[in-house]
């Protein structure tokens, strides 16, 4: 079959006149062949490698870029998250001291709903530990299987940092409805001792220096501080209803809720009466508070003396402003134990009952003021109960 198609040639040559020639056996045309085919067999390969091995490195560059993208993305995604685990870490962590501080005033609120700060602060800083950096997958090819595994972790994290957040959010609800009670207590207090509390509190608001010492930073957790206090946010609400219940105490600790006589009865009521020396109608700015002649007089409540000394109709007269616009004002008086700028304080002596100045008998005429205008103090009398449980916050349950 070789010989078929390899059959034996002769090459000749012709020289000075002279015929060679060279015989090329069947075998040896093969063999040339087989090397020549050997030859274009190498050089096509070598070709295709040259011409495609560009093509495989772009690939190659362009699947190791992308390799690096995803590795990049994944990482700022998980730093991502680890910023607001941390975020709402710090934000539980306030809320708890805020909430903390405000079960330490009230011992009537159960703490049993929400969890003890430190088990829960260490529980999720142990937590926050295992994700604080992200993983190294230099020496673990499967990257997706790591992260899928740190993935895991932060949603267990997330889930009990949420767990946590819905008991102190159930808790800022039960402590807003206990608080919403105490100033529904303290305004109708207020409604019946004849006092506006929207007034009150304007006041409160326009004499700071009388306002309690109280101080100490309050951090809530939105990052920018813009508390909206009209929110429907728990901690918002939390925030508001506290500081109107201490502003409401602050402001009723001023109230002057002291009877001014021990032994004594109403001679002559608050309002519109018939003038004792004038038997015409004529309005009576207080109450008149009838007692033996010097019958010791004590101070409504704590305060500066305004005025001390004669006054007209009064006779010898007292005026103690106790802050935040309330005064009180003490007529008729047989002697009077203070003086102007005198501190005084609940039930101090500060004179004995006479009957100087425009009187009949021996009595004492009291008024409270308020904002500058008179109240009856007999309604201040009623109240009065109800506004020392307020003052020493000895609420009803």
């Amino acid at each position: 079959m070789s010989a078929r198609f390899f059959p034996e040639r002769q090459l000749y040559f012709r020289a000075n006149g002279v015929v060679r020639f060279i015989s090329i056996s069947h075998k040896t045309q093969i063999i040339a062949s087989l090397l020549f085919l050997s030859i274009i067999s190498w050089i096509t390969l070598t070709s295709f490698s040259f011409l495609f091995r560009a093509e495989i490195l772009a690939a190659k560059d362009v699947e190791l870029a992308q390799a690096e993208k995803n590795y990049a993305d994944s990482n700022n995604q998980f730093d991502k998250l680890k910023n607001d685990i941390q975020k709402s870490t710090k934000a539980l962590e306030q809320r708890q001291i805020y909430l903390q501080q405000l079960l330490d005033a009230d011992k009537s609120l159960s703490t049993s709903i929400l969890p003890d700060q430190n088990e829960s602060t260490t529980e999720s800083n142990k937590k926050q530990e295992k994700v604080t950096t992200a993983p190294d997958v230099g020496n673990n090819p499967d990257i997706s299987q790591i992260y899928q595994d740190h993935d895991d972790q932060l949603a267990r994290l997330q889930f009990s940092i949420s767990r946590i957040e819905q008991q102190q959010q159930n808790l800022a609800e039960l402590m807003i409805d206990r608080i919403s009670t105490k100033i529904t207590y303290v305004e109708n207090t207020l409604k019946k001792s004849g006092i506006t509390s929207g007034k009150l509190m304007q006041l409160a608001e326009d004499r700071p220096s009388l306002s309690m010492a109280m101080g100490g930073p309050f951090i809530l957790y939105s990052e920018n501080n813009d508390i909206d206090l009209s929110s429907n946010e728990p901690f918002a609400k939390l925030y508001a209803h506290y500081n109107r219940l201490i502003d409401l105490e602050s402001a009723v600790q001023h109230i002057p809720i002291g009877k001014p006589a021990k032994k004594y009865y109403i001679s002559s009521s608050y309002g519109i009466r018939k003038d004792p020396f004038k038997k015409k109608w004529a309005r009576h700015n207080g109450i008149d508070m009838a007692g033996w002649w010097k019958t010791p007089i004590f101070a409504s409540a704590n305060g500066r003396v305004a005025k001390a000394g004669r006054n007209g109709a009064y006779g010898k007269f007292i005026e103690i402003d106790h802050g935040n616009g309330f005064r009180s004002r003490y007529g008729h008086l047989s002697r009077i134990k203070v003086k102007k700028g005198d501190l005084v304080t609940l039930e101090q002596k500060i004179g004995l009952m006479g009957t100087t100045g425009r009187s009949t008998s021996p009595h004492l005429h009291y008024e409270i003021w308020f904002n500058g205008k008179p109240i009856n103090p007999q309604k201040i009398f009623k109240a009065s109960d109800n506004v020392l449980k307020i003052q020493r916050q000895e609420y009803d349950s």
